[in-house]
C-alpha cells in the first residue's frame, strides 16, 4: 500500500456522479467501518492501485471463513465453558477436532493470539493423549497457577469483538508478504 499522507483542504478533489443507490453503498460501507465516505474511497482507491485489494480481500475471506466457521465457533465455546467445569467429559473425538482446529489457528490470527491458543492446544493433547485409567483428567488451560500459562480470554475477546483488528491484521498479512 502507498505510504500515507495526511490529506489538507488544499490537495486536489475529485467530484463525481454515482446512482443513488450505489451513494448509498459507499455510505453504508463507510459507516460500517466507522470512517467518513472520502476516507472509505481514499483507502479502497489506494488498495486498488497498489494492487494490494484483490490480495487483501482473498486474505480476508480465508480468515473471516475461518472466524466464522462452525469448528472455530464450537472450539471458542468450549474453552469458554471450561471456566465452569474443568473435567475430561469430551469424547476421543470430539478433542480430536479441537486439536486439527487448534493447529489451524496460527493461519488466521495474530501471533499474540495464536500463542495464547498454543496453551490450550497443550493441555487438550496432554489430556487426549494421556493414558491414565485411575485419575480423572482435568483442562488446566484457564486456571493455571503461572499467568504466563494462562490462557488470556481477553486477548480473545479484543479481538474478536474490535472491528478494527480484523482489518489490521490482515493488512499486516500482506504488508507482510509484499
Amino acid at each position: 500500500m502507498s505510504k500515507k499522507y495526511p490529506i489538507k483542504n488544499s490537495d486536489p478533489s475529485v467530484n463525481l456522479r454515482l446512482s443513488k443507490e450505489l451513494k448509498e453503498t459507499i455510505q453504508a460501507e463507510a459507516a460500517k467501518r466507522n470512517v467518513t465516505v472520502s476516507k472509505y474511497l481514499r483507502e479502497l482507491l489506494e488498495l486498488i492501485y497498489s494492487g494490494d485489494y484483490c490480495r487483501y480481500e482473498v486474505l480476508n475471506d480465508k480468515v473471516e471463513n475461518f472466524l466464522f466457521s462452525k469448528d472455530f465457533i464450537q472450539l471458542v465455546v468450549w474453552i469458554y465453558s471450561k471456566r465452569y467445569k474443568r473435567e475430561k467429559t469430551e469424547s476421543s473425538e470430539e478433542l480430536d477436532r479441537y486439536i486439527a482446529t487448534l493447529k489451524k489457528v496460527h493461519f488466521h490470527v495474530p501471533d499474540h493470539l495464536a500463542r495464547e491458543f498454543d496453551k490450550v492446544l497443550q493441555d487438550v493433547m496432554k489430556v487426549r493423549y494421556d493414558e491414565s485409567k485411575y485419575t480423572t483428567s482435568f483442562f488446566w488451560f484457564l486456571e493455571s497457577g503461572l499467568e504466563k500459562e494462562k490462557f488470556n480470554l481477553k486477548l480473545l475477546e479484543q479481538f474478536l469483538l474490535d472491528n478494527r483488528a480484523l482489518k489490521e491484521y490482515v493488512l499486516e498479512e500482506i504488508n507482510d508478504l509484499s
